[in-house]
């Protein structure tokens, strides 16, 4: 699949123009996203590219509630609820509408039921239930109101390796980092019995012996936690597994091949449709498995969030091997840049090295996207102290009565946008 589409990619990019911004154009039905033209004309990217809907929903504060979503929390917002989960502290429920306080999930502890921490955690929305990853194939159930309902076993040991996902009461895996231990593979589990139910081989067994793994922790906005491989043969892989390589949407699956960079729509685990390919032209082109020199300024996508209007995405370069750790270690210059492509117009833009987004009104700080929930609504995040810093420069009668009243120490304010 690979090499079909990146030769498709440079096919295509033949044709394409230099204009701003850039346009991309179609193969059949798959969009090639033309980013190799993008990145020649970078631009400053605001919030009103992915839509003109602005809600604004602050968290109720009270001692119970008390959250700062930052480099070590999770948000996942469905079409009632807002779950916010920080690492050993238990998952917090808010109303979606009103940012109401509504309940904890369980407890954090070691007893039955009881899980670690409450950023290993995914929703089906679908099912309504909650699933906290309790061992690499255990998981703790919960429904929406937080009664703990069961804990599943998932036979396959290689699935603590890839993204996990909740979509109407099934599983799924995508293992996206193979050594001599794994092979990579999709798993389809029938819950709540973890019944692996189908499986699709993704790429050939590899035999390397590793050298070095190194976790690169984030936050979801620059797409999570990854975990890099360097093997004796001095070549490198690297694997996402806080942010899936699936994503539901209004009750839809999709999934991005890591590698391939492609973005599908699946039934179960076929891929139904290739909805993009991103073109990286002289900025990709890397292998799965490469040397350092072959990674050079190579750019990789580990984030591509689409709601069927958009497609958001993130990109690095510099972190594929020791060297490009310690630069990020040490701030020395590693930013993500991030781009938006319009399924409407073909226009993709990209905006380099800056992750945060022009707010169309005046006064209000830039935001950078955080989630989309699973209804298909861009998710931002807005610290309290930040917003009342910035109402000193709003005019009064344009502050809405939540941002005349926000402390410095009140829980974050969520901006939704469609």
């Amino acid at each position: 699949m690979k090499k079909t589409i990146l030769s498709i990619s440079t096919c295509i990019s033949l044709l394409l123009s230099a204009c701003g911004g850039g346009s991309s154009q179609t193969q059949g039905e798959v969009a090639i996203i033309d980013l190799e033209t993008a990145f020649q004309n970078p631009q400053e990217l605001s919030l009103t590219e992915l839509g003109e809907k602005m809600t604004y929903v602050p968290l109720e504060t009270t001692d119970e509630s008390l959250v700062k979503l930052g480099s070590s929390s999770k948000m996942i917002v469905t079409d009632q609820y807002i779950f916010v989960g920080e690492t050993g502290a238990p998952l917090l429920a808010f109303d979606r509408g009103t940012g109401k306080f509504l309940r904890k999930i369980g407890s954090v502890g070691q007893g039955p039921g009881e899980y670690s921490g409450s950023t290993d955690v995914e929703v089906d929305a679908e099912a309504k239930r909650i699933y906290f990853r309790a061992s690499p194939t255990q998981y703790h159930c919960y429904d929406f109101e937080g009664k703990f309902l069961n804990t599943i076993t998932l036979p396959e040991d290689n699935f603590m390796m890839g993204g996990s996902y909740f979509i109407d009461n099934k599983a799924y895996a995508y293992c996206n980092i193979a050594n001599e231990a794994t092979t990579c593979r999709a798993y389809a589990y029938q819950l709540p019995e973890g019944i692996c139910t189908d499986s699709l081989v993704l790429s050939e067994r590899v035999a390397k012996k590793q050298k070095a793994v190194m976790p690169l922790s984030g936050t979801e906005t620059y797409g999570g936690r990854f975990f890099m491989w360097e093997y004796e043969d001095g070549t490198w892989t690297a694997g996402n597994r806080v942010n899936s390589t699936y994503q539901s949407m209004n009750g839809k699956l999709y999934h991005k091949d890591v590698f391939c960079d492609t973005l599908f729509q699946m039934k179960g685990l076929h891929r139904e449709a290739p909805i993009a390919a991103f073109h990286l032209g002289s900025y990709g082109g890397y292998g799965r498995y490469e040397t350092t020199g072959g990674m050079e300024g190579k750019y990789v996508l580990p984030r591509v969030l689409f709601n069927g209007e958009h497609i958001y995405f993130t990109l690095f370069t510099g972190l594929y091997d020791i060297q490009g750790l310690i630069r990020k270690i040490k701030g020395e210059g590693i930013r993500p840049s991030i781009g938006i492509y319009n399924l409407r117009t073909g226009e993709v833009k990209v905006q380099k090295e800056k992750m945060y987004l022009q707010h169309p009104d005046e006064g209000m700080p830039k935001a950078c996207i955080y989630t989309l929930s699973t209804d298909g609504h861009w998710v931002a995040v807005y610290q309290a102290e930040k917003l009342v810093e910035a109402r000193e420069n709003i005019p009064a009668e344009k502050q809405p009565e939540w941002m005349k009243n926000l402390k410095e120490d009140d829980n974050p304010v969520i901006l939704m946008i469609k």
